[in-house]
């Protein structure tokens, strides 16, 4: 006669948490949806320790391996190194090996697969105990998860798939990205999602909606949608140090505006204001400090940007930034600045805030949400908005100050452990839930 469990007896693992995204980059840049996984784990695992355990997927198995941990990933820089510029020849057929590259690896793979299986036999996932179980996936899943893989899990071990969904931005806005055969591929994770997840988790209600907008457009969604805002409690390292590209005159009076260089952040506004500004001397105009990595559609405006004469001391773009170089220019730098066309969230908006800094930012998508109130918000294309608004912010600094003490006074970041209780709650629903039919 089976025995009812024991209520006193230590929690069991029934959630699996995919760090594929993290493993690959142990030794590689970070960057925003690294933060994401590698903070959602940390979280989870300080909630929900016992019940937690750590996979990842291994491209020669085609299938998922148990890891003992997820990679720290704490002490890597936020940005690349500057690559040196390469001959338009060069560039223009980069992306043609990349394709042979990945075609000539998948073929290697696929014929590799059964030997590394036959050879790495019980490195598997254990049996699963029991029919609650569950795979978070919160990395790069628009490029990196094997649907097949998942769809094995779901089909032998009974496994009920969540997701973590950062933003829809190449659904709503593909002509933001470069690369056809990306968005195409991206188009896919929507599909995914939409039909093969049992729980899809937004980070805000504005991607939510996109989610909900796409599955109309697409026959429904088959399972649940829930939105948990993402921690933003940041650390701060230890020590703060100024940038050394950053001179001592630049130090004194500046501005940040944190993000990749690429054309859907719209640095070109950033820099034709800055322009202006300069040309017509106005006074105490601080340093415009651009930091973030070269990205899609920013060649153009980062040449015009370091040959112009006009911005030569009015603006610095630091591609390379540590996190205790990060901090200090949060901590020193007068405001900040975000005119981005969209966003799933827009973390340097809660940076800028959890530091006590105002923060001009777009009025489109995400935005309102991580501006909290706090922060000021205005239309991306509005040229004349922001130069209004920026002007004021240099002539004024008691309106400034204004704005930072409403921030010290009413910004309540919601924390890294109020975000992984939500999602712990979202998942152990999600657990406790009959398997449906699909599954």
């Amino acid at each position: 006669m089976a025995q009812p469990p024991d209520p006193n007896s230590p929690p069991q693992p029934w959630l699996w948490m995919d760090v594929s995204t993290s493993y690959r980059a142990r030794s590689g840049q970070m960057n925003g949806t690294l933060r994401v996984e590698h903070s959602i784990a940390t979280a989870l695992s300080e909630a929900i320790a016992p019940e937690l355990r750590f996979c990842r997927y291994d491209p020669l198995r085609r299938d998922y391996v148990p890891v003992a941990y997820a990679p720290n990933l704490g002490a890597k820089p936020v940005a690349a190194a500057p690559k040196q510029q390469r001959a338009s020849l060069l560039a223009s057929i980069k992306p043609f090996g990349k394709k042979i590259e990945r075609a000539i690896r998948t073929q290697v793979r696929g014929a590799a697969a059964p030997l590394f299986r036959k050879m790495s036999g019980g490195e598997g996932l254990p049996p699963a105990g029991g029919a609650g179980e569950v795979l978070l996936l919160a990395g790069e899943n628009w490029s990196r998860v094997d649907y097949a893989a998942v769809a094995r899990m779901r089909r032998e071990r009974g496994t009920k798939v969540a997701a973590v969904c950062q933003d829809f931005i190449p659904v709503v806005a593909p002509q933001f990205f470069a690369d056809g055969e990306f968005v195409t591929q991206f188009d896919a994770y929507a599909q995914f999602l939409i039909r093969e997840c049992d729980l899809v988790v937004s980070i805000s209600d504005s991607t939510s909606a996109d989610v909900r907008a796409y599955a109309q457009r697409h026959g429904g969604v088959r399972g649940a949608l829930e939105v948990v805002h993402l921690g933003a409690d940041l650390v701060a390292p230890k020590a703060a140090a100024r940038p050394q590209a950053l001179t001592d005159a630049q130090a004194k009076r500046f501005v940040i505006s944190v993000s990749t260089i690429q054309s859907r952040k719209n640095f070109d506004l950033l820099y034709h204001l800055w322009r202006r500004l300069t040309e017509e001397g106005t006074p105490d105009l601080p340093t415009l400090v651009m930091v973030g990595q070269p990205g899609f559609g920013s060649s153009d405006l980062l040449w015009q940007i370091s040959h112009d004469p006009v911005t030569a001391s009015s603006i610095l773009h630091l591609p390379r930034v540590g996190d205790e170089e990060l901090a200090w220019l949060y901590q020193h730098c007068a405001f900040t600045l975000y005119p981005s066309f969209y966003e799933g969230w827009g973390l340097p908006v809660s940076e800028s805030l959890a530091f006590g800094k105002y923060c001009l930012a777009s009025n489109t998508s995400s935005l309102p949400e991580a501006g909290a109130g706090l922060a000021g918000h205005l239309d991306p294309l509005d040229f004349a908005a922001w130069r209004d608004a920026v002007l004021d912010l240099i002539r004024s600094p008691a309106h400034l100050a204004v704005h930072e003490a409403a921030i010290r006074a009413n910004y309540r970041p919601v924390t890294w452990a109020q975000s992984a209780r939500r999602m712990a709650e979202a998942l152990r629903s999600l657990s406790a839930r009959p398997a449906s039919a699909g599954n």
